[in-house]
């Protein structure tokens, strides 16, 4: 049984801005009154980088996954007003470095904002120069993925014959429009699906599957539109509390897109502060590995050949690498 992460992050040094980090901390400072931003900045800013993949890889060995699919994020002076150290242009050659150093171990993808000057031809040398496997996460911060001011990044995606991983999570980046349930928020699922009517050829990864209230709204959306799949990371943050209604989502999304939609995912991040003991990764394999017995439980059925697929075959087979 292969094991494929559809969805994880590893940044090299300097790929964040300082701005990135300082509005996360006032997020979380703003949650208790004996917290600063200035107490939180200092452990946001250190261990989150890996610069050769090999610590994210040995923390695949020890969960049992045999492949990831590394997204790149551009988070710089479009979206946080400020430039990252490296600039995007160096980050792709660095996604395709680690692509090479860990050949079939990890598959990694191209960002690059819309609002950047030459911004298609980044996108273009990544995947043709570079063999990135695909053009995300894109998180529509300022857009809409059905807005006309990106449809020539779509069209380039369909052209190229590359999967587009898209946030449909209330919650973008730290905690934006994250009260927002309404179709007015530019992440609602509704805004994929309409991009997917559009362009057919195009084949979408719906990332978070609508974490936490438009899980069932996310399938709906796309369940008429086979171009379209739903990977379930951050739906382990429920794993612990909720392993029963997370088994009845799983059943819910099976009977809308099929099991052959659902795509394993984590959105496991890189760097010490997520890898090794403090890493959940390998209890979230093992619940889909012993989804059989674990559905079972909550009085449901998940047959052995539905976890193979969910784990990894399904990934594979959008992405032709199977």
């Amino acid at each position: 049984m292969t094991v494929v992460d559809s969805h994880a992050h590893i940044w090299g040094e300097g790929f964040l801005p300082p701005a990135f980090f300082r509005r996360a901390a006032e997020q979380w400072a703003a949650k208790a009154d004996d917290r600063s931003a200035d107490m939180i900045l200092p452990r946001l800013l250190s261990g989150v980088e890996d610069p050769d993949g090999d610590d994210f890889v040995a923390n695949m060995d020890r969960a049992g996954v045999d492949r990831s699919m590394i997204m790149m994020i551009d988070v710089g002076e479009p979206v946080f007003g400020e430039e990252p150290r490296v600039n995007v242009d160096r980050q792709i050659e660095f996604y395709g470095e680690l692509q090479k150093r860990h050949r079939n171990r990890l598959h990694c993808h191209v960002s690059v904002d819309f609002r950047r000057a030459g911004y298609l031809d980044s996108i273009k040398r990544g995947v043709r120069d570079y063999g990135l496997v695909g053009i995300g996460e894109l998180t529509p911060d300022g857009f809409a993925a059905d807005g006309e001011n990106v449809r020539p990044m779509f069209r380039l995606a369909a052209d190229l014959g590359v999967p587009v991983q898209i946030h449909t999570r209330a919650g973008v980046w730290t905690d934006f429009a994250g009260a927002d349930y309404s179709e007015n928020n530019p992440v609602h699922p509704v805004h994929v699906a309409r991009l997917a009517k559009a362009l057919p050829d195009l084949k979408i990864i719906l990332c978070h599957a609508g974490f936490p209230l438009w899980w069932q709204v996310a399938a709906e959306a796309v369940a008429d539109l086979p171009n379209c799949v739903l990977d379930v990371s951050n739906w382990n943050e429920h794993l612990a509390e909720n392993p029963g209604d997370l088994v009845a989502r799983l059943a819910t999304w099976r009977s809308l897109v099929g099991s052959e939609r659902i795509l394993f995912a984590s959105d496991h991040a890189s760097g010490k502060r997520f890898t090794g003991e403090r890493s959940e990764l390998r209890h979230w394999v093992d619940f889909f590995r012993d989804l059989p017995a674990n559905a079972a439980r909550w009085g449901y059925r998940f047959t052995e050949a539905e976890a193979e697929q969910m784990l990894g075959a399904n990934a594979l087979n959008f992405y032709n690498l199977s």
